[in-house]
């Protein structure tokens, strides 16, 4: 292990014996970022990658340097169809370590398949597109384009997620569980796709029991029963015993009051429903070319209604642009190509970056402009040697802009001393409290304390 300080191989566990510096603290710090570690690397074993994240985020912020950390957090950014995020982890791994490092690897086999970065590129065009699709109220659309961004990333969790959620909105809760169930398979602890299905499980348990009424059978009797001696009669209650007498009298009534409803009641009436039937036949077809002429209006005010919003989706332009020109920026460099990586960075807006991506810029950015930071230090200490302050103030300026810890501290330190000499108090101050904070126990932080105190009086 190395010391933190002065860089030079540690023998004893307390110090340093070549700066004196006392490492127990930074000992006990890779330690415990090692054990962050180890619990990610278990948790990433059986698919708790939320959890995993967690872990190796904080094993990271222990010390920025545990590469095996890095390395394990962009692979699993990239399981989960965040790739942008791996690639971010993965560049900021290199420039970390660029020997043997596995995370080289990973990034080579992207590059090594254009049409993988393009797939990637219209990813985040497409779930960005769905988004301003659900703030515009449009669940269809925003639909659609979820489906196209899961058929080009299909562990995009995000993207399952946000489709579960719309179709939760339109009530389609079948659809709705097996994505989260797909987002449960890639993480199986996802705190929003588990949120979501306890109120999945919620409102689908209670459309259930709005179907389910219970019926009552109810049963009629319309038969009686009695004992007579050792039989059980049973009979209609509506039988009565007639004598042959009063049936013969029923017939010929029967064949009367028959013979006078056809002529008096049945006639008239069967032509009164047939020529009801037919008239009700004209009103349904009249109601059904109404219908079908309401429904062809409908449709037709659709049609407008979608070449209005597709005019308004083709002038909206491709979001997020910023990150675009970041990997393009990226690709450049990779490939040596410095003045495309330079071109691309000027056009990125670095307001609109992760924090992630923020120190991705920041690498390939100081990287890309080393040359020119070297030549406006060499410029800027050569006019303070010489007595050229402002000379000095207006190099160093740019130099502490873009890295204060350039030339171990000393471009921070002339600017300050620049800075007093052209009486400019208030702007030397917080330079020397600053190189003072950095580099203590030298002779320029006790310069720089002096300054302080005599510059407050």
């Amino acid at each position: 292990m190395l010391c933190l300080r002065c860089g030079e191989t540690l023998t004893d566990p307390s110090y340093c014996n070549a700066c004196g510096a006392d490492i127990k603290i930074y000992t006990r710090l890779i330690r415990l970022s090692n054990t962050y570690y180890n619990m990610g690397l278990e948790k990433a074993g059986v698919r708790n990658l939320s959890g995993a994240i967690q872990d190796l985020r904080y094993s990271l912020k222990l010390n920025k340097n545990n590469i095996p950390a890095r390395d394990l957090l962009g692979l699993i950014y990239f399981e989960m169809g965040e790739v942008v995020s791996a690639l971010t982890e993965w560049i900021i791994s290199k420039s970390l370590d660029p020997s043997r490092n596995t995370a080289d690897e990973y990034i080579r086999a992207i590059q090594a398949n254009p049409a993988r970065l393009e797939t990637i590129n219209q990813t985040i065009k497409k779930y960005n597109q769905s988004l301003l699709y659900c703030q515009q109220g449009s669940e269809d659309l925003a639909i659609i384009q979820l489906k196209k961004v899961l058929s080009l990333n299909p562990k995009l969790v995000k993207a399952h997620q946000l489709l579960a959620l719309l179709y939760i909105q339109t009530g389609e809760y079948e659809r709705a569980g097996r994505e989260l169930h797909r987002a449960l398979a890639i993480d199986k602890t996802d705190n929003v796709s588990l949120y979501y299905q306890e109120e999945l499980d919620l409102l689908a348990g209670k459309a259930d029991n709005r179907k389910e009424k219970p019926e009552k059978e109810q049963k009629r009797s319309d038969i009686i029963s009695y004992t007579s001696g050792n039989e059980t009669i049973i009979m209609p209650t509506n039988y009565k015993d007639n004598t042959g007498m009063n049936v013969i009298l029923n017939i010929i009534i029967g064949l009367v009051l028959g013979v006078a409803l056809m002529w008096f009641l049945v006639v008239p009436a069967k032509i009164r429903a047939v020529r009801s039937e037919t008239n009700q036949q004209i009103v349904d077809y009249s109601d059904q070319i109404s219908a079908k002429q309401t429904e062809i209006s409908g449709l037709q005010k659709q049609i407008e209604e979608l070449q209005a919003s597709l005019a308004e989706v083709e002038e909206i332009p491709d979001p997020d642009p910023s990150h675009e020109k970041l990997i393009e920026a990226y690709i450049s460099f990779q490939n040596q190509q410095i003045e495309e990586a330079g071109a691309a960075l000027e056009q990125v807006d670095t307001e609109q970056l992760s924090e992630t991506a923020k120190t991705m810029y920041d690498e390939i950015y100081t990287t890309v402009h080393a040359q020119e930071v070297k030549e406006l230090y060499d410029a800027g200490s050569a006019a303070y040697t010489s007595g050229n302050h402002e000379e000095a103030i207006r190099n160093l300026e740019q130099v502490v802009a873009l890295d204060e810890s350039y030339g171990d501290g000393y471009a921070l330190y002339y600017l300050a001393r620049s800075y007093e000499a052209q009486q400019e108090n208030e702007k030397a101050l917080p330079l020397f409290q600053k190189f003072m904070e950095a580099y203590p126990g030298t002779e320029r932080a006790n310069y720089s304390r002096n300054a302080i105190a005599r510059l407050q009086q």
